[in-house]
């Protein structure tokens, strides 16, 4: 029973008060998936993992990456820090998956084997749009703005501003022959393996791969090297 403005009661009947618990979840289930959505940082929440340095000595921090600046963050005194200098590790273990360093960024090791496959992690910071016309809104990237964000070695790690996105572009990367060769398509991959190419297609065909889609490209780097 609900009462109204006078005091009186009024029943309420079990689908209108489902249909209110169903709102709620709705709004809160929203407001969840926007958090989501405006991560600038791959994992849900900072985690304990192992930094392997290329002397053999291991370094147990809290960390997490930031795909926006493509940094390692770790947590020092409760304070977001870069990994500036990463020319001495070897790995990077948050439980099963493995991060290694190119340059100043890191790739995350999906197939390691003569062949070998790594993704890397970036987003786009999108702005809300200008007015473009007509009522309309032009949605550009904001990553020409990126200095806006910067404050010494905490680029990004701060809270993005309202209504400003952050889309996630993902690139895979493959070892081959001490070469690295990034590929955005299946022609783009195909030229990668001139060799095999017709193999590789036929495989593609057959499974009905994406050349995006991380399982699948674990796949197919797992059968060419079984050739």
């Amino acid at each position: 029973m609900i009462r109204n403005r006078h005091g009186n009661n009024i029943p309420v009947c079990g689908k209108w008060i489902a249909l209110i618990f169903l709102f709620i979840a709705t709004v809160l289930q929203a407001q969840d998936d926007q958090t989501k959505s405006r991560s600038q940082f791959l994992f849900p929440e900072f985690m304990s993992c192992q930094v392997k340095m290329k002397t053999g000595i291991v370094n147990h921090v809290t960390a997490n990456y930031n795909t926006l600046s493509e940094k390692m963050v770790f947590l020092k005194d409760s304070t977001p820090q870069d990994m500036t200098v990463t020319t001495f590790v070897d790995t990077i273990a948050f439980s099963d998956r493995q991060f290694v360093p190119f340059k100043e960024v890191f790739y995350e090791v999906l197939v390691n084997a003569p062949v070998s496959l790594f993704i890397q992690h970036m987003s786009n910071l999108i702005d809300p749009g200008q007015p473009s016309g007509y009522g309309g809104r032009s949605n550009t990237s904001a990553i020409d703005r990126v200095s806006i964000m910067q404050s010494d070695n905490h680029f990004y790690n701060m809270p993005i501003p309202d209504k400003y996105n952050i889309v996630p572009s993902l690139v895979f990367w493959i070892r081959k022959d001490h070469q690295m060769f990034s590929f955005l398509n299946k022609r783009q991959l195909l030229k990668i393996f001139p060799e095999r190419a017709n193999e590789i297609n036929e495989f593609i065909l057959r499974n009905r791969l994406k050349t995006d889609n991380r399982d699948d490209m674990i796949k197919l780097i797992e059968y060419y090297n079984s050739l």
